[in-house]
């Protein structure tokens, strides 16, 4: 499994859900990292093992705050690999959402990259 995450400039989804990472997990901007490649690749945290176990429990009464961390925990019970994204020096980048997507390609074409990365590390 791969999370392809905006680190930036998402205003639809931000940078921890769509990562699936807690506030502190996030990387710290020293570590982010352009590749030439991929220019808008700017961090892989390679997908790590996880011990599964399932703590079933019911979301009746509970806070948004409780609510997340129990969504995280679950998706986290699957090992994943993060790939942080960022258009901050793009034109696009007010429109990150859809450029991630390569969603019009005259509107989103720098996330063309993006997607080349997606394909290039394609595993069966």
């Amino acid at each position: 499994r791969v999370a392809y995450a905006n680190a930036n400039y998402d205003h639809v989804v931000g940078w921890r859900t769509s990562s699936i990472r807690r506030q502190y997990e996030l990387p710290k901007s020293n570590l982010l990292v352009r590749d030439e490649k991929y220019p808008h690749i700017v961090y892989v945290e390679p997908e790590a093992s996880v011990d599964i176990h399932n703590n079933a429990s019911s979301i009746v009464g509970k806070q948004a705050s409780d609510l997340e961390e129990e969504m995280i925990q679950g998706l986290t019970q699957v090992p994943w690999e993060r790939v942080d994204v960022s258009f901050h020096k793009s034109s696009q980048r007010y429109v990150a959402h859809n450029t991630i997507q390569v969603k019009s390609y005259w509107l989103n074409s720098d996330g063309a990259d993006v997607v080349l990365h997606m394909m290039d590390n394609f595993l069966l």
